[in-house]
């Protein structure tokens, strides 16, 4: 996905539609010649004030003014015999709005008029069949903005809903206000700021915690039956959303990175990993996007940028009429073996690095089968603070490969072990041991 301002760069076309006289109705017609008589009445009243003196420029380009208005808003208006006016620049939008007042005005019990928009662009969107164009609320496109972006103000702690319907912690961030307060992963939120979570969304409970007139959140929780209570000042949040180690197989140096989503801040915090483990003196590497959707295109760009060597192929980008091709402009040059860890959560941006890098680099892929997500997005900010997100483009590997419902084939195929599942341990990590095991051999 790219930022409209900076991916999608095609020159909007301006369109001039033609008024044609002939094609006015006679209520149009009426409506002219109702504008005429006002004209010819107020222009010989006035110029009958002074025996038919010549009426001054201003004067006369006042009424020029009020006859081209009277022409051109009888072209933009039409009445649908429901006594209403409409104007609308696709006639298509004739009917949405006929329904839309009918629905207010006559439906039996009263209607959210905001929901009602909503559920139409909603249809709008999910008629074009894609599920990547999606439309988001404007609670929802603010809780995007601020993954996206990789900081916000808050208290550091995403939530969730359990299968019994209640509120929870789902994960708390390293370092931030909840972590240093003690909040932990699944505990029951029971109150914020005085209020019950008992029968609220999440949204609404995000709302309660980011309260601006609050400098902190209390929040009361149930942890393993006990009540316990938290005065959780809000500060800046800066969401990590890359981790690394160093791990010692067969004699080799080896590191480790895992990028969990390319926001704004996710190329800084890699490089700088990156750059760590390289003091550390690595003989290789492994990336791992495993459960990594994606995120902003540029972001990985700027990633591959570190590896790829200068002038070799990144990806492609197919639109409606051509097709551009991205190349490595960065003079960095790596050369260790890298090992890229994928798996049918990873889509997008990281099947975008997995295959980039084992195509223009050399790495190998082991997991198993990626996503399938070969198309690209921008999205839009709407007037009432919502937004909508839609597919503009495809994207190819360096070889022209797209991968859009297919997925990328690791190169060594590894299912994911049960005993990990059910112990999720460095140990029991058989995709990683190996990724691990493959790199020590190099």
């Amino acid at each position: 996905m790219v930022k409209k301002n900076e991916e999608n760069k095609t020159k909007a076309k301006k369109s001039v539609r033609k008024k044609d006289k002939t094609e006015l109705n006679n209520s149009t017609k009426d409506k002219n010649n109702k504008c005429s008589l006002f004209l010819k009445k107020h222009l010989l009243k006035k110029m009958s004030l002074k025996g038919y003196e010549i009426l001054s420029f201003s004067l006369i380009l006042v009424f020029v003014t009020i006859a081209f208005t009277c022409l051109v808003m009888n072209e933009l208006k039409e009445d649908n015999g429901t006594g209403k006016t409409y104007k609308y620049k696709d006639k298509n939008l004739k009917e949405f709005e006929e329904v839309y007042d009918l629905i207010n005005d006559s439906y039996y019990k009263e209607v959210n008029k905001k929901e009602l928009i909503d559920g139409a662009i909603n249809g709008m969107l999910e008629s074009l069949d894609d599920p990547h164009t999606s439309y988001f609320t404007k609670e929802e496109t603010q809780s995007f903005n601020e993954v996206m972006n990789g900081s916000y103000e808050g208290i550091g702690a995403e939530i969730s809903i359990n299968n019994d319907g209640k509120i929870i912690v789902h994960s708390v961030f390293k370092n931030s206000p909840a972590y240093k307060e003690g909040l932990q992963f699944n505990d029951i939120i029971l109150e914020v700021n005085g209020k019950s979570t008992e029968g609220i969304t999440t949204t609404e409970t995000v709302a309660l915690i980011k309260d601006p007139k609050k400098p902190t959140a209390n929040i009361i929780i149930e942890r393993n039956g006990q009540r316990l209570e938290f005065n959780i000042k809000k500060e800046k949040v800066v969401i990590e959303s890359v981790e690394s180690d160093t791990y010692q197989k067969n004699g080799k140096n080896i590191g480790y990175v895992r990028v969990n989503n390319f926001a704004n801040n996710t190329y800084q915090q890699f490089k700088e990993h990156i750059e760590e483990l390289e003091k550390n003196n690595i003989d290789s590497l492994i990336i791992d996007v495993r459960g990594n959707s994606g995120g902003y295109l540029h972001i990985v760009t700027s990633m591959l940028d570190l590896f790829i060597s200068k002038n070799n192929i990144i990806y492609q980008i197919e639109g409606r009429k051509d097709k551009q091709i991205y190349k490595a402009e960065s003079y960095d040059k790596r050369q260790y073996p890298i090992a890229v860890l994928i798996n049918k959560a990873s889509a997008s941006a990281s099947e975008i690095l997995a295959i980039s890098l084992n195509e223009s680099y050399g790495a190998i892929i082991v997991g198993t089968e990626s996503y399938g997500k070969g198309t690209v997005q921008v999205t839009k900010d709407l007037s009432g603070g919502a937004m909508i997100k839609y597919t503009i483009q495809k994207w190819l590997s360096p070889n022209g490969n797209w991968i859009n419902e297919v997925g990328v084939k690791p190169t060594i195929e590894v299912e994911l072990s049960e005993e990990y599942l059910q112990n999720p341990i460095f140990e029991n990590d058989n995709q990683l041991q190996r990724a691990l095991e493959e790199l020590s051999k190099k």
